[in-house]
């Protein structure tokens, strides 16, 4: 099991007001003997579940895409750069993540230092949209046809991009 999983876990069950001393104690003694699944499912549900296979995967999907999944990746991305840069390592991806956010409000806006997850990737694409959508309007002011033909092509590329993710994202059960 991901031990930074069961901490987060731990932690929230310790601090829950909703519990009471009796049920923490049960809950943690769960918590070491649960999946890793059925501890995401207990993160986005808040109750403890059984699980076959298929139900598995379908919680790993919506825990990859769910806030509380982000909010763990957000923590172990974090963690795992601070330690990578100051141990000397990743040293260049660090600086490419930093150098492509200067140049991109979307890396920028979906996360610099973020891990490549199904939510930031929909977030990209989003971006890209509203992107392209400020530069068809910026081309039509300006009256260049050219560039509106040039931007509608990209708009189109990203929409269709757009309705993939939304496809994935709805056929696993998230919010789009």
């Amino acid at each position: 099991m991901d031990k930074l999983l069961y901490l987060i876990t731990g932690y929230e069950i310790a601090e829950s007001e909703n519990y009471s001393d009796k049920a923490k104690v049960q809950l943690i003694t769960w918590l070491n003997e649960a999946t890793e699944s059925q501890v995401k499912a207990f993160l986005l549900d808040g109750k403890i579940v059984r699980l076959n296979e298929q139900e598995e995967e379908s919680v790993n999907d919506r825990f990859e895409i769910s806030e509380v999944g982000g909010r763990i990746a957000k923590l172990r991305k974090s963690w795992s750069s601070q330690a990578g840069s100051g141990a000397g390592m990743n040293v260049f991806w660090l600086a490419y993540r930093k150098l492509r956010s200067m140049f991109s409000a979307c890396t920028k806006r979906c996360g610099t230092y973020e891990v490549n997850t199904s939510r930031r990737q929909h977030c990209m694409i989003k971006c890209k949209v509203q992107q392209a959508q400020g530069e068809i309007a910026a081309a039509k002011k300006a009256n260049n046809a050219a560039a509106v033909q040039k931007a509608s092509a990209k708009l189109a590329k990203a929409n269709a991009a757009l309705s993939k993710s939304q496809a994935s994202f709805g056929s696993r059960g998230a919010d789009r």
